[in-house]
């Protein structure tokens, strides 16, 4: 009886020993994947900070591009309106110039009048001569005011020729500051880059994660077998105690054993620790070494 309950006793211990190696085991391993879904998930957290950061400033550039697209396209579609003006006052031109029967144009008649004048002053001209230019400047001006409807619409072709101009360079000059902004403004292969590296980084979190739970059911699983046989413990010292009363022990080495376990069964410190031990267990609160320890040395 008494070299069958040590027999029981040693397998029993064996056992609970072979446990608590593989929950520390696994509680390692538990705790490995742990600490790595824990700094992944922080640097991700870290990373979409630099991407919103990326994302505000991309989304300022996309004000300023939009306003610079906004002033250019309005340019270009004043262009185009203008040109449609200017292409209804030539054909206003056209249909004057043959109901009027002209066959000089009068543009080409304020040019002549024009260069006259600018002869009179630069070639020194003899009085007769300055006379005779003056008759002929005074000649085309009464040409050229009787066509005044049609100089009309030469000065109108001007003004819309200039002002044609004019906003064709303005939305040349905003297209080039359209150019010029999207190479320097927050690169979007910054923002996809970055994207790509988040989700690669929470791939690695989700398969951390599920590391992490695999191995805490495994932890609980074995957690309970350990408790069931740190259990069983609790009546050997109790049948050893028995035991003692009816015979002595000739092995030296099993009587130290059997005395040793019922000096601890008794022994109140280890009573308490064992009880602390027991409400971890309950709780599912995570064991330390020494707790297990303590717990086996109540039914040592």
């Amino acid at each position: 009886m008494d070299g069958e309950a040590i027999k029981k006793f040693n397998e029993l211990k064996k056992e609970i020993n072979s446990l608590r190696s593989d929950l520390n085991k696994i509680n390692e391993e538990k705790e490995y994947w742990a600490k790595q879904e824990r700094e992944l998930r922080e640097k991700i957290s870290g990373l979409f900070k630099d991407l919103k950061s990326i994302r505000s400033e991309k989304d300022k550039s996309n004000k300023e591009l939009h306003e610079l697209r906004k002033k250019r396209d309005e340019y270009n579609s004043k262009v185009k309106k203008l040109i449609e003006e200017a292409k209804a006052l030539n054909a206003e031109k056209r249909d004057f110039i043959k109901k009027q029967k002209i066959r000089i144009d009068p543009s080409k008649i304020k040019a002549k009048i024009d260069q006259l004048d600018e002869s009179i002053e630069t070639q020194g001209y003899t009085f007769d001569k300055e006379k005779k230019v003056m008759e002929e400047i005074k000649k085309l001006k009464k040409i050229y005011n009787e066509y005044s409807k049609l100089t009309e619409i030469n000065d109108n072709l001007d003004k819309l020729s200039a002002e044609i101009n004019e906003n064709k360079n303005k939305a040349n000059e905003h297209h080039m500051k359209l150019k010029e902004y999207e190479k320097s403004s927050a690169g979007y292969t910054e923002f996809l880059n970055l994207s790509k590296i988040i989700g690669e980084l929470k791939i690695q979190q989700k398969k951390a994660f599920e590391m992490f739970i695999s191995l805490k059911r495994d932890f609980i699983k074995i957690n309970n077998l350990l408790k069931d046989q740190l259990t069983k413990t609790k009546d050997i010292p109790k049948d050893f105690t028995r035991d003692l009363s009816k015979k002595t022990f000739d092995h030296h080495k099993d009587k130290k054993i059997l005395e040793n376990k019922k000096k601890e069964h008794e022994d109140k410190i280890v009573e308490e620790k064992v009880k602390n031990v027991e409400d971890k267990i309950k709780k599912k609160k995570k064991l330390t070494t020494e707790d297990l320890i303590a717990y086996q040395g109540k039914n040592e």
